[in-house]
């Protein structure tokens, strides 16, 4: 019995790819909306320098293997997300959407 209800329970359990595709896009999409608040009262010339800033720093940020905010959401997805969760994260297309699949 015991057995049955594990194997029933990690059903739902996203895999490791599925975690790396949701917590990708929740944290490209919470990165960028954070970047357009900082730069909403700025100027349009100097939203550009800060926008190319912040894009070195996301293609950094995806380049490393071992990003530890990646792998720190991969855990937590892996441990507490459900496949409606994390198909949800993958779906979304706005940093507010993606942050009601965790509530």
């Amino acid at each position: 019995m015991t057995l049955f209800l594990v194997s029933a329970f990690a059903c739902n359990k996203p895999d490791i790819e599925d975690c790396r595709r949701g917590c990708w896009n929740y944290m490209k999409l919470t990165f960028w909306d954070k970047v357009d608040q900082e730069v909403k009262d700025m100027s349009p010339e100097q939203a550009a320098v800060i926008r190319a800033q912040r894009e070195a720093e996301f293609q950094e940020m995806q380049e490393r293997v071992e990003d530890p905010g990646l792998l720190n959401c991969i855990t937590g997805c892996q441990n507490d997300a459900s496949k409606e969760q994390i198909e949800c994260l993958q779906e979304k297309t706005t940093a507010a959407s993606v942050a009601a699949c965790l509530e």
